[in-house]
Order: structure tokens, then sequence, then C-alpha cells
């Protein structure tokens, strides 16, 4: 073959060659494109659910830091409640109870009652003198306010402002309508082992220009209350100097009585206040008014935790 025509066969074998060449290369470029779209597609969707994931983390991660963060306040708002100050979590704590005497106790007895007792009973232990058992008391000539009815109003006042003040108060009775005699009283003092056995009572006279507040206390001489009188009298005397402060009340001073059951038959500390004569008009009135009673009673219970804390 000559040379003309090996080169003139091998241009056609070229020009048969580039068409396929340049066919196959095209097909190969656009799949390698696909597939590189597909990867961008995929990168794309990997990086957006990666964010999505993130994203959900984030907010879940947010919501439990708030949750914490709840229950943390939550948990401060209770430690912060629990430093409180009991008196204001409290406000039933009162201030007036502080530095006195948790355990120590008064017995008050409202003197006499609706129906007397004209029974007899032993003056003391073992006495051979008696004594009426209860009578009604006095009345009041302004009011017509009977003794028994004015000393359980002011026992009771009294008990109040007792308590307040953190001692601990039983009553003899809180009724009208009972059968006690000045015994009966007294022993409910020492069944109770009392600090102080406090009566209450009311004075009366035929000459209505007499008033005045009067403290009766054990008489030393008396055989029946000589293991009671020293700190009878220390109480009778703290209740005194206190009812002297007020302005208001007329005070005449301390009676020592050795004839009095009710003195005789305690075991305990006993002291008996005549809060006024209810034979005098002005006084009868002050005694039924509440406020000028109130006022009284208030100095008694200063006197009276004044003795409490002599004690502790």
């Amino acid at each position: 073959m000559s040379k003309k025509a090996k080169i003139g066969i091998t241009c056609i074998i070229l020009l048969a060659i580039i068409p396929v060449y340049f066919f196959f290369f095209q097909t190969e470029k656009e799949e390698n494109e696909s597939i590189r779209k597909n990867v961008k597609v995929v990168q794309k969707t990997t990086k957006t659910a990666s964010t999505d994931i993130e994203a959900e983390k984030t907010e879940t991660a947010s919501a439990d830091q708030d949750n914490k963060s709840t229950v943390n306040n939550e948990e401060s708002v209770k430690v912060e409640i629990s430093k409180e100050d009991p008196k204001r979590v409290n406000p039933q704590v009162d201030d007036e109870k502080e530095n006195v005497q948790s355990d120590f106790l008064v017995v008050i007895d409202p003197g006499h009652q609706q129906r007397a007792n004209l029974e007899q009973e032993p003056v003391g232990p073992g006495a051979a003198v008696t004594k009426i058992k209860v009578t009604g008391g006095t009345s009041g000539v302004a009011t017509g306010k009977p003794e028994y009815k004015l000393t359980l109003e002011a026992s009771l006042i009294l008990g109040e402002l007792l308590e307040k003040r953190g001692v601990k108060v039983i009553y003899t009775r809180t009724t009208h309508d009972v059968n006690m005699s000045n015994k009966e009283r007294a022993e409910i003092a020492n069944q109770n082992q009392a600090d102080l056995f406090v009566r209450i009572h009311a004075d009366g006279s035929t000459n209505r220009n007499v008033n005045g507040l009067s403290i009766l206390t054990p008489s030393e001489d008396d055989k029946f209350t000589k293991a009671i009188f020293q700190d009878s009298l220390q109480a009778s005397q703290l209740i005194l100097n206190e009812t002297q402060k007020n302005s208001a009340v007329k005070v005449n001073g301390i009676s020592y009585r050795g004839d009095l059951s009710g003195f005789n038959w305690s075991q305990v500390p006993s002291t008996l206040i005549e809060m006024g004569f209810m034979s005098n008009p002005t006084e009868d009135k002050n005694l039924s008014d509440t406020g000028y009673l109130t006022n009284l009673l208030t100095n008694i219970a200063e006197g009276i935790t004044l003795y409490s804390s002599s004690k502790q």
C-alpha cells in the first residue's frame, strides 16, 4: 500500500473516532455533574437536617435550662421562705410572749357565784372554826350589776392579757351557774400546782364615799399560810406597785388576812384583788366600763408578769 493510501485510511479512522470520543466524554461529564449536584443536594439536606437537629438540641437545652431555672427559683423561694423570720411568716407569733416563762401557771378565781351556798366549811385544814362556803357578793349601786358577773368579766380579760404574755391560765369557773366553795376553789390551784392563785373580787361598803383598790394577802401569823406568806406578799406587792402607776385608779394598799378560807386552804402563793367599791357610784360605773377595767387589769397583769420573771 502506498504511503498516501495509509495516510488517507488513518484520517478516516480519526474522523470516525473523534465524534465517538466527544459523545462519551460529554456523557461522562454530565453524569459527573449530576453526581456533584446530587452530592450538593445531599450535603445541603444533611446540613439542613443537622441545623434542625442542632436547633432542636438548642431548644431542648434551653427548655431544660428554663426548667432548671424554674426549679432553682422555686427552691430558692422555698429557701428564702424557710429563712424568713417566723414572726412574719406566722403573724400569730406574739412579741408580747417574749421573756416570759412559758410554764408559769396562774389559776384565776372569779369571786362568788350566781347563788350563794350558805353551808359551812372549816376555815382551814383541821380547823374547828367554820365559815359560809361561798356568798353571793355585793352589787353595783349605779349599774345594778352583781359582783359575780363583774368578777367573771374581769377574770376573763385578765386571763387573756396573761396568755398574751405567755402565762398559762386556768379558771376556777367560766360560768355563773356553779356551786363551788372557797375551799374547793383553792384546791383547784393546789391540784394544778399553780405558781400563783389570783382571786378577783370587788368591795362594798355602807359608806358610798369609800372607794379604791385594795389587795389582800395571807397573814404571816396565820398557821395555815406561813409556808406561802413570803411569795404571796411578793406577788401582792408587785401587783400593787403596778396599779399605783395608773393615775385613774385609787390604790388603798395591802391588807394581811388570816380569816379567809380561800387563803387558808391554798398550798400555793395567793393574792386577792378587790378592784374597787361597787357601793361607790363612780367606781361602780368605772368597773363596768371596758376601757377602764382593761386598763386596770393590764396593770395587774404586769405585776403578775414581774412576779413570774422573778421566779425564773
